[in-house]
């Protein structure tokens, strides 16, 4: 499901492609600060999912040069900024990026979300587990419904990092919640 274009310059129109077309011109304000924040050579692939009837195409990975997001907390472009922060090469950041957005969760944010799913970092992971509510879980739910190749790719993503990097620690959360109840409830 991604597309297989390389993209090198990355703008906010481009970025807020990410996005559906009923959060403009929100998201198109939080996608031009994100875009300032960028390294200047830029590489990334993007992924193609349909969220709220509508295909949008979200980054693959986004380096940044820096994280000081010029949008404070308040303005309604800051939390479609951060989402676009989840595809950092930092994973802190997208760590940071995650735990605001698992906040309230909202339709448009689950593809972001699910993408994190499919990494390997535990700790991301931990955070979202912690975070889930019922109404979350459905939030999810809803979008890997309209999206079942992109959850199925997910989920062997999941599968191959458990198995290379986590397999000797099988009692971990990360284990526990993805080889049994989690991948199911959802």
């Amino acid at each position: 499901m991604a597309e297989r274009e390389m993209l090198t310059g990355l703008d906010g129109a481009l970025l807020a492609e990410a996005f559906p077309w009923k959060y403009r011109p929100s998201s198109a304000e939080g996608s031009e600060a994100v875009a300032h924040l960028l390294t200047p050579r830029q590489w990334t692939e993007r992924f193609l999912v349909r969220v709220e009837d509508e295909t949008i195409s979200i980054p693959a990975r986004l380096h940044f040069a820096s994280a000081d997001l010029p949008l404070p907390p308040s303005d309604s472009a800051w939390r479609f900024a951060r989402a676009l922060q989840t595809r950092s090469n930092d994973g802190f950041q997208r760590q940071r990026a995650a735990r605001d957005l698992m906040d309230s969760l909202e339709p448009w944010c689950a593809p972001f979300i699910v993408a994190l799913l499919g990494e390997y970092v535990v700790q991301i992971l931990d955070d979202i587990d912690t975070a889930l509510t019922p109404q979350k879980i459905e939030t999810l739910g809803q979008f890997i419904a309209q999206n079942e190749v992109y959850w199925q790719t997910t989920k062997h993503r999941v599968t191959s990092y458990w198995n290379v990097y986590h397999r000797s620690a099988s009692d971990s959360a990360f284990a526990t919640k993805m080889g049994s109840g989690f991948s199911t409830s959802l």
